[in-house]
């Protein structure tokens, strides 16, 4: 058993950074149910290229940008430079994580060696004229600095934006958990995703509420230095390696593209009635792999998922189905067959700050094994930009291993988490 203490300390997401609350003088659950989950209003605003919708964005504005040349320039281009803006402000955020780990000896079963960890993630991005925006971030912690995920957004117009850098599948599970593909003991229907790459990304209504999204996208190998399995320790993955595509159909609630009529967002689940269906495929020639930082779990070249979200009045409920045509055992380069991953979650909420949660995940593939997982847990929004959570996860059934031999590290196994 694992005790995990991580407080969150925030001033947004590298979806809704601390840049873009600054400018609208506005709070993270403008945007957001819960640190990093999105409401209706901030699915609304990423669709519009991180702006306000309904063509309110100009309005909403409290910190002007700083204008970079004449906007009489846009009448004689190209004889002139088009004319730009940059944010008057800092375009910096941090994240502040402490996590006190007291774990349980898996032979004597006391708990001892406890261990913290803390790290400090710093956040950038903003808004340049109507059509470009940006974001990233990059983290601090004991073992040095490393860089997270950087993304460059054109937007066309609402609704159809074309992005670089850091591309892939959103998570589905992240509401409290923080393991999001990081092993064992991360969510069992993360999809691999590429690590650099390009994305269109559409969207749009069907009438004033719903609508649909549809993003697809090319990048490099899936591996964090692109290494194949022929030769794991060179760089290798052409730029367009890994194709990958998501499509999503919403009914009711909030506009994926209005979102709340231009309102600001909404302050607790029960605004945005509603069902969305969504449908992931990816492929990579080399082959990726879930957790970036590990061969554990072996490589897949095709993959597929799809799942479902509901939300009515306080209730949420998110189920997601993924299966991997190959597991590839990085070493033989032995193919063993599928993977199938299965979860489910179910938050309630008490108030607009505290909520209730339950998820099921299981993973079975016949390189690894086989594991069942129960996690329910608590989180309270102690303030617009704090949270603090706490889960338990207990492992039911669990034969993970590799070909059939134990190595601990790799197993997951019963832990208190506390966020």
């Amino acid at each position: 058993m694992v005790l995990v203490l991580p407080v969150l300390f925030w001033y947004g997401d590298a979806s809704a950074i601390p840049a873009f609350a600054r400018k609208y003088h506005t709070a993270c659950t403008t945007c957001h149910v819960a640190f990093p989950v999105r409401n209706g209003f901030g699915d609304a605003f990423r669709n519009n290229g991180y702006r306000f919708p309904d063509s309110t964005d100009e309005e909403m504005v409290k910190e002007e940008p700083i204008k970079l040349g004449s906007d009489s320039y846009k009448k004689i281009f190209p004889k002139a430079i088009w004319p730009s803006d940059i944010p008057n402000m800092p375009s910096l955020g941090f994240l502040a994580r402490v996590d006190a780990t007291l774990p349980k000896d898996r032979l004597t079963g006391k708990y001892s060696d406890s261990m913290i960890n803390e790290e400090l993630g710093i956040f950038f991005g903003g808004t340049i004229t109507e059509q470009i925006s940006y974001f990233g971030d990059f983290a601090v912690n004991s073992e040095g600095a490393s860089l997270g995920r950087i993304l460059l957004l054109w937007t066309f117009k609402p609704g159809i934006s074309l992005a670089a850098g850091t591309v892939g599948f959103p998570e589905q599970f992240d509401l409290v958990s923080s393991n999001a593909a990081d092993g064992p003991d991360g969510y069992a229907t993360q999809l691999p995703n590429p690590n650099k790459g390009l994305e269109l990304r559409l969207s749009g209504n069907f009438g004033k509420s719903g609508g649909y999204t549809f993003v697809a996208g090319v990048g490099r190998n899936s591996q964090t230095d692109g290494s194949s399995i022929e030769q794991p320790d060179a760089p290798g993955g052409s730029f367009t390696d890994t194709q990958f595509a998501r499509a999503t159909v919403k009914l009711g609630g909030t506009g994926q593209l209005s979102g709340s009529g231009g309102e600001l967002g909404n302050q607790y689940i029960g605004l945005d009635n509603s069902v969305t269906f969504g449908a992931n495929i990816y492929h990579s020639d080399r082959g990726g792999n879930v957790n970036a930082e590990s061969y554990a779990y072996g490589l897949t070249k095709t993959a597929y998922s799809g799942d479902v979200k509901i939300n009515y009045g306080n209730l949420r409920l998110v189920a997601q189905y993924a299966h991997f045509c190959e597991v590839i055992d990085t070493i033989s380069g032995i193919d063993w067959g599928p993977r199938n991953a299965l979860s489910l979650e179910a938050d309630y909420w008490l108030f607009p700050w505290l909520f209730g949660l339950f998820r099921y995940e299981h993973l079975e593939d016949k390189l690894n094994g086989e594991y069942t997982k129960l996690i329910p847990g608590i989180g309270v929004i102690l303030r617009p930009n704090v949270k603090f959570g706490i889960e338990y996860v207990a492992v039911t059934r669990n034969t993970f291993g590799s070909m059939g031999i134990p190595e601990p590290e790799y197993i997951p196994a019963n832990s208190w988490n506390l966020y």
